[in-house]
């Protein structure tokens, strides 16, 4: 009985490491949409001569922005600059007031970084 245990705790702490390792590289392989399938068959080569240091490899060489879910960030981030500096070449030319400015501006920024509208409200623009 106590083999056996020891042989899970082993097979918890080493091999379902190693397996989420692969299955977590090979999914990003599969699903980049930069990447084309030569280069994508080159690394799934790698990853099967190279267990281990195959998916590590590809992990720390992978360029940053890769994966869907960075590009939509990145691609927000760039969006909000835009529609704030929009915002404020209209506050600019007189098309909107001070107060119409600062309650499109509160609203626009609070609402992108999920402070609660209870908050918002309590707080008004003292925290611009």
């Amino acid at each position: 009985m106590g083999e056996w245990i020891s042989e899970a705790v082993l097979f918890t702490i080493f091999v379902v490491p190693l397996v989420v390792l692969f299955g977590y590289a090979v999914y990003d392989v599969v699903r980049r949409p930069d990447a084309g399938v030569a280069l994508k068959a080159v690394w799934l080569v790698v990853f099967c001569l190279v267990p281990i240091l195959g998916p590590l490899a590809y992990l720390v060489l992978r360029p940053p922005g890769t994966t869907a879910q960075e590009a939509a960030l990145a691609g927000s981030e760039r969006s909000r600059a835009a529609e704030l500096t929009a915002l404020a070449d209209l506050h600019d030319r007189g098309k909107l007031t001070d107060r119409e400015y600062e309650h499109i501006k509160a609203q626009h920024v609070f609402d992108d970084y999920g402070m609660p509208s209870s908050v918002r409200e309590q707080r008004g623009s003292q925290m611009l």
